[in-house]
């Protein structure tokens, strides 16, 4: 009987310590890249104490360096083993997010792992990695950790009723500026600091025209508008390290699901930091590719996503965020024949073109200045007389803060003494001449915004005169209000839409509804299983409205276990298929 025991005990030990010490190995290469790799590692907790991180080891190859996740410790009592049976590629990314709803930080990019510690609601995190499925390396208790990117977003809302724009205090260089006027010449704009700050002093969008040419491609867009955005934290996991045949894949599967929905429309982010999602010369490639600003893929991105999407019968507009650029690290490594790394480098314009705001972490461009939008206007003419977009679309980026040292050197050159008044007469100046771009680019394709849904926050915290554009001829197409609330508090969803409708009284500006897909589950308002149809049932009787957009894609995409999502999503496409 003894021996029966001792027996049975030693292939009990020789079968556990066989399990515990197998190494996954993964290696993945794409050109010179550097990427981690995730391959079906088993990660194991004890009763009696917690897991440590584990360390990464780097094998180097002919043209990458792989990292993968050593082997677990095998010496453990009360062994429970977790698998995460997937591979996961990381490429390194550099960004502030905020948390939209309580989540959990997990020891890998998987539910299964083990559970670090939370993000509280409306916390701020630095994002230091992208994983191929979805989810983001963040930096966390000194550490780095997993959280899934469907609960991360670029947008804070403080709460449900209202989203604030943090006051933050910004150094400007303390220079003279007198003024001489800009001019495009070939792909690079005007760097003499020597600009004119009258806003009177507008770009040349002839100039920027000729030297970029026209199209004459017939844009696709619908008078019933069924749209989705996709934020750069959608493209970046699928483009991330991804091949042509990969990427394509990935993007088609995501419009196709989107058709499915019984949407016609997409907003998809193609300049999220002073970057580019194409071939560009005005802007730097981004590094959601290979986690180096400027490191282009040999294919086109953006060609790729029109195609796609124009296969399938939507239309297809191009996402800008025209004023916010990229953060200090990014701008050390940018090429400088960039005018922005030019800007950056000079001290007469960093402080006054591009402007540091350390509450979001990033440089701003500062619309004061002719020649920053007049490289604006020039980004947005590359785009549509180069690509056959179908829309421009930009959204609420515009004054990150309300303290007057952000452009106290311009606004003082001004003469103006309300300087608030003076903001908004700058940003709708960037707004017509967008606008003016775009049209005289392309008169076929539109040109839209997509404000806050909070009227005083758009007029007196970003400096958005949202009713000037809605009333008057010659700033905008469409506006898509970010009405993103439930029904309760002192801004509720259909209070706010019906303010909405009303400002927006010329008949050549159509009204689209912002609806926030991301804020299913978040709140026990939000849990019902029925909020976006029911939000989408209430636009749709309202004459006023010409459709409806999602934010964003990667919240309408629901797992096999998420059956609130799941429910949402049916119900959506009933109210769809019926508007």
């Amino acid at each position: 009987m003894k021996k029966s025991v001792l027996l049975f005990t030693l292939i009990f030990t020789i079968l556990t310590l066989t399990s515990c010490t197998q190494r996954a190995s993964s290696s993945d290469t794409t050109g010179s890249i550097t990427i981690e790799t995730y391959a079906s590692i088993t990660t194991q907790a004890t009763s009696t104490e917690a897991e440590t991180a584990p360390v990464y080891s780097t094998i180097e190859t002919s043209d990458s360096s792989v990292t993968t996740t050593p082997e677990s410790d095998s010496e453990t009592t009360a062994v429970v083993e977790t698998e995460i049976s997937a591979d996961y590629t990381i490429t390194d990314y550099e960004a502030v997010m905020y948390a939209v709803a309580s989540v959990n930080v997990r020891q890998f990019p998987d539910a299964d792992s083990d559970r670090i510690g939370h993000l509280d609601k409306g916390e701020s995190v630095n994002v230091t990695g992208i994983v191929s499925n979805g989810w983001y390396r963040i930096e966390f208790k000194n550490s780095e950790y997993f959280v899934n990117g469907r609960y991360l977003s670029d947008v804070y809302e403080e709460d449900e009723e209202t989203t604030t724009v943090a006051t933050t205090t910004v150094t400007t260089a303390a220079t003279t500026i007198t003024t001489t006027a800009s001019a495009v010449t070939s792909a690079t704009t005007t760097t003499a600091s020597d600009e004119d700050v009258d806003i009177d002093d507008e770009v040349d969008v002839d100039e920027i025209v000729s030297q970029l040419g026209t199209s004459s491609y017939t844009a696709l867009n619908y008078s019933t508008v069924k749209a989705v955005w996709f934020a750069y934290l959608d493209i970046d996991t699928m483009l991330a390290g991804a091949t042509e045949s990969e990427f394509t894949e990935s993007i088609s599967e995501a419009f196709a699901y989107v058709a499915s929905l019984g949407c016609n429309t997409v907003y998809v982010h193609v300049r999220a930091f002073g970057d580019a999602y194409y071939y560009s010369s005005y802007y730097p490639f981004t590094s959601a590719y290979s986690g180096t600003i400027g490191d282009k893929p040999s294919y086109d991105p953006l060609e790729i996503m029109i195609t796609e999407a124009h296969k399938l019968g939507l239309s297809f507009h191009a996402w800008v965020n025209p004023m916010r650029t990229t953060t200090k690290k990014n701008l050390e490594a940018m090429s400088s024949s960039y005018t922005l790394k030019q800007w950056y480098s000079s001290s007469s314009t960093n402080g006054t073109y591009l402007v540091y705001d350390s509450d979001t972490g990033y440089y701003w461009l500062s619309p004061a200045y002719s020649a920053v939008r007049e490289l604006i206007c020039a980004g947005i003419a590359e785009i549509v007389s180069n690509y056959d977009v179908d829309g421009i679309h930009i959204d609420d980026y515009f004054y990150p803060t309300t303290d007057e040292s952000f452009d106290k050197l311009a606004s003082s050159a001004s003469g103006s003494s309300n300087l608030a008044q003076w903001r908004r007469d700058t940003v709708s100046q960037l707004v017509k001449e967008i606008y003016s771009t775009v049209k005289s680019c392309n008169s076929s394709v539109l040109f839209g915004v997509s404000p806050q849904g909070n009227l005083d926050n758009n007029l007196n915290k970003l400096y958005a005169d949202v009713e000037l554009w809605c009333s008057t001829t010659g700033y905008l197409d469409y506006i898509v209000p970010q009405i993103y609330y439930g029904y309760s508090g002192s801004l509720p969803f259909d209070t706010t839409a019906v303010q909405w409708e009303d400002i927006v009284t010329s008949s050549s500006v159509k009204l689209i509804c912002g609806i926030a897909a991301y804020k299913v589950g978040t709140t026990t308002e939000w849990s019902s299983g029925s909020m976006l149809s029911k939000q989408t049932d209430h636009i749709s009787s309202l004459s006023g409205y010409s459709g409806c957009a999602y934010y964003r894609y990667s919240s309408l995409v629901s797992g096999s276990s998420d059956t609130l999502l799941s429910g949402e999503i049916a119900s959506l496409i009933k109210s769809l298929a019926n508007y």
